[in-house]
Formats: C-alpha cells, sequence, structure tokens
C-alpha cells in the first residue's frame, strides 16, 4: 500500500547498524542528503497560473465553504471546486515552487515558497493574483561558489565503516540525517528551513505551521518564529524570534494568544503585544508528534510515537489540559490511544483520526472529559477537518484521498465522494 504525506510531514529515517570488530570500527548504514542549487530569480518568477494535473504527493489541506485546497509538497496548490459534495472537481493548480505549507484567511494565501513567504488573492480561486512576497521571510538563503541557491536535496542511502570517535560518527547519530552542501560541508538539521525537508470562515486542519492574528502573519520554521506585518500592503517582516524553542511543529490561535506544539512541550505565547509574543506556559511531555487543538477553555493534545518511525517512543495519548487559567494550565485527563494524528470539534464530539487503527468519535459535551462514543475501525484516517458551512459534513484524509463523509448522527457515517490521491 502506498504511503502518503498528509498535514504531517514525515521525516527520512536513518538506519544504524553497527558491529565493532577487531579493528575498532563501527559499520553504519545512513542517508546522506546532496544539496540541489537553482536560481531563485527564475524561480520567483514563474506564474502562479496552470491547468489542472494530477495530485501526486499531496501534503497541506485546507477546506472553503465551496473549494478545496491540496497542497501538492513541493509545488504548489490543487484547486478543486467542491461546491457539490457529492461531485468535487478538479479546476487548475496554483504553482509555487518549494511549497508545503500554507494557510488560508479569507481570500488570502499565505505560503511558504523556499525562503520566502507569499501573500496571494484568491477571490477566484482559479485565478490567483501574487499581491506581494517577503523575500528571505522564513531565512537567509543558502549560496555555492557560483552563486546559486539551495532549493533542495537528492538523498542516497550509504554504508561506511568508521571509528566511534570519528567526529562524522557523532554528526550521524546526533542528528540523525546528514546534510551536505556544494563543498560537502555538513549543514546542521536546524539550519534545513523546514520548508525543503484555524479561520473564520473555513477549516484547516491541526498540523500547521502558519497563522494569522489582527495585522501579523505567524510562521514557525525548526527553533524560530517569523512574525510579518499584514496590513494593506505592507507584507514585510516585522520580527524574528530565533531559537526559542527546538522542533516547533504546529501553532494555533486562541483568544490573542498562540499555542505552539513542539515534539517535547506545548507552550502558549501571549500576544498582548503582537510583534513580540511573550511566553505564558510551557507544557513538558514525552517527545512525540503532537497537535495541539485549544477549544472551550480546555487544549486537546495527541502525542504519537512509534519505534523506528519519524517520532520514536512508546507513549500515543490524547491529553486533556485545563486552560482556564492560562498562565497555569493543568492537566486534568490522559486517554490511551493507538497512533493519534489529527483531530477536529464538530459540535459537541472530538473526532481524533488513529492512521491505520482508524477513527475514534469522543462525546466533549463535558469538554475536560472526553469519553470514547465509537471508534471506526474500517476508516483509515489522519488528518480530519470540519466543514466550515455545514456542520454534518467531516473530511477525513486517509491513504487514498481526500473522503467527505455525512454526519448526521453524530457516531455513523456515510461516504458521499472522495478526491483521490
Amino acid at each position: 500500500m502506498k504511503k502518503y504525506t498528509f498535514l504531517f510531514i514525515f521525516c527520512l529515517t536513518l538506519f544504524i547498524t553497527s558491529c565493532t570488530d577487531d579493528t575498532g570500527t563501527v559499520t553504519v548504514t545512513y542517508q546522506e542528503a546532496s544539496a540541489i542549487y537553482g536560481d531563485m530569480d527564475e524561480i520567483r518568477a514563474i506564474p502562479l497560473s496552470e491547468v489542472v494535473r494530477e495530485i501526486t504527493n499531496p501534503g497541506k489541506i485546507f477546506i472553503g465553504e465551496d473549494f478545496v485546497l491540496i497542497g501538492e509538497e513541493g509545488s504548489g496548490i490543487h484547486v478543486i471546486n467542491n461546491a457539490d459534495r457529492e461531485n468535487p472537481i478538479r479546476e487548475s493548480f496554483i504553482n509555487i515552487p518549494g511549497n508545503r505549507e500554507f494557510y488560508v484567511s479569507g481570500d488570502y494565501i499565505y505560503a511558504e515558497t523556499y525562503y520566502d513567504m507569499v501573500k496571494i488573492d484568491i477571490s477566484n480561486p482559479n485565478q490567483p493574483l501574487l499581491i506581494a512576497r517577503a523575500q528571505n521571510a522564513i531565512q537567509d538563503q543558502f549560496v555555492d561558489d557560483q552563486g546559486n541557491t539551495l532549493i533542495g536535496f537528492n538523498y542516497q542511502e550509504k554504508t561506511i565503516e568508521l571509528s566511534d570517535q570519528d567526529e562524522f560518527y557523532h554528526e550521524i547519530i546526533g542528528d540523525q540525517l546528514v546534510y551536505l552542501d556544494f563543498g560537502k560541508n555538513i549543514i546542521p538539521n536546524s539550519a534545513i528551513p523546514t520548508s525543503f525537508a484555524g479561520n473564520s470562515s473555513a477549516q484547516s486542519g491541526t498540523v500547521n505551521r502558519i497563522t494569522k492574528n489582527g495585522d501579523y502573519v505567524y510562521v514557525i520554521s525548526n527553533n524560530n518564529m517569523m512574525i510579518l506585518n499584514d496590513k494593506d500592503s505592507d507584507f514585510t517582516i516585522a520580527n524574528k524570534l530565533l531559537n526559542i524553542k527546538d522542533d516547533m511543529e504546529t501553532i494555533f490561535p486562541y483568544h490573542n494568544n498562540l499555542f505552539v506544539g513542539s515534539r517535547s512541550s506545548m507552550t502558549i505565547y501571549s500576544l498582548d503585544s503582537e510583534i513580540q509574543p511573550t511566553r505564558l506556559y510551557d507544557f513538558e511531555h514525552a517527545t512525540s508528534c503532537d497537535p495541539v487543538l485549544p477549544h472551550n477553555d480546555v487544549a486537546y493534545i495527541t502525542l504519537r510515537t512509534a519505534d523506528f518511525s519519524e517520532c520514536p517512543g512508546n507513549i500515543n495519548a490524547l491529553v486533556v489540559l485545563d486552560i482556564n487559567n492560562l498562565s497555569s494550565p493543568k492537566e486534568v485527563d490522559e486517554i490511551a490511544m493507538n497512533s493519534p494524528y489529527g483531530m477536529t470539534v464538530i459540535g459537541d464530539r472530538l473526532f481524533v483520526g488513529e492512521g491505520e487503527n482508524g477513527l475514534k468519535i469522543f462525546d466533549v459535551s463535558v469538554n475536560d472529559n472526553p469519553t470514547l462514543q465509537v471508534h471506526h475501525t474500517q476508516i483509515e484516517a489522519y488528518d480530519i477537518i470540519a466543514d466550515p458551512t455545514n456542520d454534518k459534513i467531516v473530511f477525513i484524509a486517509g491513504p487514498d484521498g481526500l473522503m467527505q463523509f455525512g454526519n448526521n448522527t453524530g457516531d455513523q457515517l456515510e461516504l458521499k465522494s472522495t478526491i483521490a490521491f
């Protein structure tokens, strides 16, 4: 069965086998990523509009009132007319080279494109218009000795023998994936832009690295948070918060605060000063992959781990935090799960995707006490997204496409259509 990336990004896994022989050497098998370079001026000049293309490597998903946007990892965004929920029609493609993450607010897409952020008018999604580009908003460019810009990597598995005292051995063990520039020098993992490797009128999933609050756009990449002005024609960097948290993965706005999930914690930032978020609280947890969903004075956090995965470990749980006091949230419940991914709340029900282990629906009429209502084992569910205009529809990203289900009774689901991947 094919594996796809939905609203999350899978990391390449490092395989290390070691056996020290009489010579004191260790055999190591690892992934080597060799830099690819290109001309950023040419890339920035590529037109946005393109004809329909096949969805081959789906990524970010956004559900609008009449349109569905599905990211094509590293390439752009598919536009699907979804006015008829039972007959979605692919209409066009928005060409955004290097894109993996985007956010939609009103008539605008905010999208990463290699080192830049772009703002695109999609009042007519089939005729997108570039409004502004903030060059190098994510970070400064890596260039080679000819002035060309790093735009990606070729991956190759390698097996070598070396001493466990060798510096390169410790680079492999520590970083799990070795990135090399044009001179075969190691680039630290934390220096690679993550673009490489909830809205008022519509719904996005719980795995987001871009969000908007007031007149500012917030972008997380590895350990950094970038803040962009977004007022009138001004789309420029307002502030950069560097090295504030390791391995940040998700960002979600809630009541003039930002909830940021990393692999080891959930952090709440106050936006009393919108260009200078201040940390209110850190909820530390076992290292895992973890979407965060604030809702009605609680925050739901899914913790997912598995041996030999991008999130190694053995903790799989749904954690409930009481966030009435944002300066001192407290854990009120932890529910064992199998492999939790994305989630959404529709009415008084919490939908949690369990990947190959199905879909679970919890009654959250008492929001700090989720009660399992039904477990659909026949539905392979990764991210779950609510329909923005119809609370009787739920979207579920599975291995074969984006499925639209009727949800008239809360626990029973009726498949209406599938946008195939």
